[in-house]
């Protein structure tokens, strides 16, 4: 890796929304005499709100990645992997995909964007079984996992057995977690039109939710319309519940029920990065995601700041902004935007953001939505889902693309097939291939 040659360095670590976006604003204004550098482990921004529909084939997986490249004037994009950063000598030690060594950077200022994981408790069975949905990966393996499911139960005369194999279990109704059921209820009822021996009613998602009541962070009058219509569409939403164990063709519920399944959804929070327990010396909270202050500067620290999900940003009220995309752009920004004040000698401002609004996507053309405070539900709702991250997607030639897509799937639903891009790294099961997560061929 090649220092900045005599200048002063910003190094962005992590390529996620918040990342991107500070890193956008800043290759755009960061004075003469200063480099920037985003370090992320793929050369991508993956837009996260999206993803559901690009692994339920309404879009094409390559149209909700875009090049994090297109997101700088000028600057470095550099694919690696952080091994540590050291705040007092300002320095980080990353490892670029494909070398044989480590190298070290310097920096003046750094920001902390990379993210979080998803939060993974210890039920036995859930590391070995379970899916999770987080990258584009995520999302192939799930549509190629419940075609090939199809294709097992069309060669099985049993209508119970045909049910075992076609119960799929989501785990958290959360934004993610209730988008993924509807949606994948929703495009496997629409395959199962192709398979001569299966019952489109035969196909059962079951929506777990440990509070009481799904979408927590929407009004209760929108959350209430989300279950009546994820009900009538069959989605079996049961609150008060969680799994307690994870078989290969098994889940044990916590009411002890237990119940056939091939297919777990962990949609049940998230954890700060394991990063963070490479980084010396940083403030974290007793959630372990990092300190900082109003200015989105890490507490106690000087020269770093931190956006996103592994940040702990409190709104006036005191509570922590939520981890959501929308949220980590705005951070994005704000962070720049402070971070350029300051090596201006200008006065650095708080982040406060009230938030433009909120969706949630239930399959079938429906939404629900609050909106400059309005409530919006149905097709309207959709419409306006769709519309909103159109325009949110950078550049125009992939809003054409998507566009495009859209209005295909109005009109012909994508056919059953699978994408066929993954090696299998595990002894089958007896659906043909292993539960757990694959390992996708690069």
């Amino acid at each position: 890796m090649q220092e900045s040659g005599g200048k002063k360095r910003v190094i962005v670590v992590g390529g996620g929304f918040g990342g991107a976006y500070a890193a956008q604003r800043l290759s755009r204004r960061l004075p003469e005499g200063w480099d920037l550098l985003l370090i992320d482990r793929n050369n991508f921004l993956l837009f996260y709100p999206l993803l559901v529909e690009a692994s339920v084939g309404s879009l094409e997986a390559r149209h909700v990645v875009v090049p994090l490249r297109r997101f700088l004037k000028r600057g470095e994009v550099v694919m690696a992997e952080v091994r540590s950063i050291d705040p007092e000598r300002r320095t980080i030690e990353i490892q670029v995909i494909g070398a044989d060594k480590g190298s070290t950077c310097s920096y003046d200022e750094l920001i902390l964007a990379c993210g979080s994981i998803t939060k993974l408790p210890p039920v036995p069975g859930l590391k070995e079984y379970g899916f999770e949905l987080k990258s584009l990966s995520d999302g192939v393996d799930l549509r190629d996992r419940g075609i090939r499911l199809l294709e097992l139960a069309n060669t099985i005369d049993d209508a119970e057995r045909r049910r075992d194999i076609l119960r799929i279990v989501v785990v958290g109704a959360n934004f993610s977690g209730v988008e993924f059921a509807g949606e994948y209820q929703d495009f496997l009822r629409t395959a199962a039109r192709s398979y001569r021996n299966i019952d489109p009613d035969e196909i059962t998602v079951l929506l777990l939710e440990m509070a009481g009541r799904i979408l927590n962070a929407l009004e209760p009058e929108l959350a209430d319309y989300a279950r009546r219509h994820l009900s009538r569409e069959g989605v079996d939403i049961r609150t008060g519940t969680s799994v307690k164990e994870i078989g290969r063709e098994f889940v044990v519920l916590t009411t002890g029920e237990r119940l056939s399944t091939r297919i777990v959804v962990w949609c049940a929070g998230i954890a700060p990065n394991p990063l963070l327990g490479q980084v010396l010396g940083i403030p974290t909270n007793k959630q372990g995601y990092i300190e900082c202050n109003p200015d989105l500067s890490v507490a106690r620290r000087e020269h770093l700041w931190a956006i996103g999900d592994i940040a702990a940003v409190m709104d006036q009220s005191g509570k922590p902004y939520a981890a959501t995309a929308q949220n980590a752009t705005r951070e994005g920004t704000a962070a720049a935007d402070n971070l350029l004040a300051r090596l201006a000698g200008r006065p650095t401002k708080p982040f406060d953001y009230g938030g433009l609004g909120s969706f949630a996507a239930l399959g079938c053309r429906t939404a629900v939505a609050k909106v400059f405070g309005i409530k919006i539900a149905g097709f309207p709702a959709w419409f306006m889902y769709r519309t909103v991250y159109l325009f949110k997607m950078p550049g125009w030639s992939r809003k054409v693309r998507i566009m495009m897509d859209w209005t295909a799937d109005l009109f012909a639903k994508a056919e059953p097939v699978q994408l066929g891009i993954r090696r299998i790294v595990r002894q089958p099961d007896s659906a043909g291939e292993p539960i757990a997560k694959k390992a996708s061929v690069r």
